[in-house]
């Protein structure tokens, strides 16, 4: 290997340790705050207010299956977006071994594209609370078409997955040939 590209390797290996490192501590945050906020929906003392996600509400004024649909969109959210930086985390770790234009790089990258595609589905899903859970409000100017982003850009990540993946696989069969 060139001098010049083993030097642009070790970069990537070492930013992709600390990248990795990050991801760890943003993992551990959302399960942090994810507990909070089963906590707050199954009626724990503190805060009354809850919001996110373009809506307002009360907590108090929520019955039980209006908890459990809130509750269960909260713990959807947050699975999703742990889901997305679990994958990143994986494919850090991939590139911190040097493993970057392998098959199982390709596979964590078509997974944060999934994640991503989830993450847009529940953005409209949130966008239906307030029709039926009536103590949910909407914020004003809210974006209304957030998802349609965030389900389009889980798609393009998607299929630049699948080029990297035959990219992969050309590669390992050139490998075999030489």
């Amino acid at each position: 290997m060139h001098p010049t590209n083993q030097a642009r390797l070790r970069k990537i290996e070492r930013i992709s340790r600390i990248l990795r490192v990050i991801c760890k501590g943003v993992l551990t945050f959302y399960v942090f705050i994810v507990l909070v906020m089963v906590w707050g929906m199954l009626g724990g003392k503190g805060h009354d207010f809850m919001g996110g996600n373009y809506i307002n509400f009360h907590i108090h004024e929520l019955t039980v299956r209006d908890r459990l649909i809130v509750g269960g969109l909260w713990a959807a959210t947050g699975g999703v977006m742990f889901k997305a930086v679990y994958h990143l985390y994986k494919l850090l770790g991939n590139y911190s071994r040097a493993a970057i234009f392998t098959k199982e790089s390709a596979w964590q990258i078509r997974q944060w594209g999934v994640a991503y595609v989830l993450w847009g589905v529940i953005k409209f899903l949130w966008l239906c609370v307030p029709h039926i859970v009536p103590a949910v409000h909407r914020v004003p100017g809210a974006a209304e078409f957030e998802g349609v982003g965030k389900i389009v850009n889980g798609l393009i990540i998607v299929a630049i997955s699948w080029f990297m993946e035959m990219a992969a696989e050309m590669r390992e069969e050139n490998e075999l040939t030489v």
